[in-house]
This record gives structure tokens, sequence and C-alpha cells, in this order.
């Protein structure tokens, strides 16, 4: 038997990916919500107070700073969700092959630099690099060393 909860969740999943893709259905759903949030005092009002007039005076002042207030809010949230996708777009370059130069282990990026491997992962990611010598590095460039160190 499916769980009814994961049937919402993936109707929903589904929803936004396809709401990700679709320009016009968001401009719609936007323009809709503050078409209902400049309106919201006034339908309120109809419901409470049904002897007040629908465009009086105050729901016309409240529904116009509603409906800015939203329409700014939705433009932060535009500008948030832009930077989200852009982090979202670095973060899958990562996640593919990287063209390593087999000599000295620079990458090249997308628009033919080569740079250091730790600067460009440093770049692009949250990790940080320390460097050590692996044992056999640590023979071939230091064998006097190696041999002292580890006939104890």
């Amino acid at each position: 038997m499916k769980n009814p909860g994961g049937t919402v969740r993936e109707f929903l999943n589904g929803f936004l990916q396809n709401l990700h893709k679709r320009v016009y259905l968001r401009i719609v759903i936007a323009i809709a919500i503050i078409v209902l949030m400049s309106n919201l005092d006034a339908l309120v009002d109809a419901v409470i107070h049904p002897d007040l007039e629908y465009f009086d005076k105050e729901h016309l002042v409240v529904g116009a700073v509603t409906a800015v207030v939203t329409i700014v809010l939705f433009g932060i949230l535009s500008i948030y969700v832009a930077n989200l996708r852009r982090a979202l777009k670095e973060i899958k370059t990562l996640e593919g092959l990287l063209p390593i130069c087999s000599a000295c282990h620079k990458i090249r990026s997308t628009d033919d630099q080569w740079h250091v491997l730790e600067k460009y992962i440093t770049e692009r990611t949250e990790a940080t690099f320390t460097h050590g010598l692996c044992p056999d590095c640590a023979k071939k460039l230091y064998p006097e060393m190696y041999v002292q160190t580890h006939a104890k």
C-alpha cells in the first residue's frame, strides 16, 4: 500500500519542478497572490462587517500598502532564488568530470583557463586543504630522512 503522505509529497515535488520551468505560470501565481493580499482586509471586513463598503478608503490604502509590501517580498525572494540557482549550477560543475593536467594537476575551467587544483576547489566549495606527504612521495623526495625515521 502506498503512503498517502508520499503521494502528496510527490505531487508537490512534481508541481514545483514544473513551476520552476514555467515563467508565465510563476508570474500568474505571483499576481494572484498580490491581488489576494491587497484585498485581504476588504475580504475580511466583508465577512465580519458586511455593512462597510468594499471599496472603502481605508480598504484601498491598506490594500495598496499590502500590495507594495508583497511585491517587495516577491522581489527579494526572486533574487534569493536566482542566487540559489547560480550556486546550484556551480555545485553541479564540480559533480562532473574535471579536466586536469596529468603533469601539474591544474584544472581547466569552462572558460579554458587553467587553475591550481587547491585554488579551484577552495573557490567553489567549502573545502580547505592541508598539505603533507604520503609515504611513497616522502621516500622518493627525502630518502635519507625517510630511512632514519622508519628505521627506529
